[in-house]
């Protein structure tokens, strides 16, 4: 996995007042820490920190470029705080020190892939966890996790225990599901083209009813 350059700087000034103007700068408050060294305030390039999560990289290794000495500023990211509707909008981030000698516990995306012969068949995906908790060495850091639902039919699942990945941990539990398909709710049924074409018409004062939506 590629190391991410991400431009930091260590924060000159405190409260509220100052992180509202950096916010406003351009700079999003963060910390960054470790197990050997006391842990750094700094603020890090809103645009490219927001590149990063559109590009959906927040598992990978980033340099800080803010090292003293010889040690390199490579971390994760442990903690992203976040306006509750506006995605882009970070109120605050927490980089933990990676020593890359040593294994790193990271969230990692979980990636559906292939359509299910289940759907095929009038059935309906579900991807309950979005992101899984690995362990493993910091070269080994997957991008993501994809799940290849091809072969899923009604009723059958993936769970955490059928995934491998060379030296990587998946450190959710064993009966963690990934992937199910299951069979489509009465209501799901009811709202089919067929039972639309049953219904009875609209008056001519009425607007058109809205097509129904074809399942992905």
């Amino acid at each position: 996995m590629d190391i991410i350059k991400l431009t930091a700087r260590q924060r000159e000034g405190i409260g509220k007042s100052y992180t509202r103007k950096a916010r406003a700068q351009g700079w999003i408050p963060a910390i960054y820490y470790g197990h050997n060294f006391d842990a750094v305030k700094i603020e890090v390039n809103h645009k490219e920190f927001t590149a990063i999560v559109r590009g959906k990289k927040q598992s990978h290794l980033i340099d800080l470029g803010i090292s003293n000495g010889e040690s390199k500023s490579i971390a994760v990211i442990r903690e992203i705080q976040k306006h509750v509707l506006k995605d882009e909008n970070f109120y605050h981030i927490d980089f933990l020190h990676v020593d890359m000698n040593e294994k790193v516990t990271v969230d990692c995306r979980v990636e559906i892939a292939g359509l299910a012969v289940g759907v095929k068949d009038g059935g309906v995906l579900g991807h309950p966890i979005q992101n899984v908790k690995v362990e493993c060495m910091p070269a080994d850091i997957p991008e993501k996790i994809v799940v290849d639902v091809t072969n899923l039919g009604i009723g059958d699942s993936i769970h955490v225990r059928d995934i491998s990945i060379p030296n990587v941990t998946i450190k959710e539990a064993p009966d963690e599901v990934l992937a199910v398909v299951t069979r489509a709710t009465r209501e799901a049924e009811e709202n089919k083209p067929e039972a639309a074409a049953t219904a009875a018409p609209a008056t001519a004062s009425a607007a058109p009813a809205a097509a129904p939506k074809a399942k992905k």
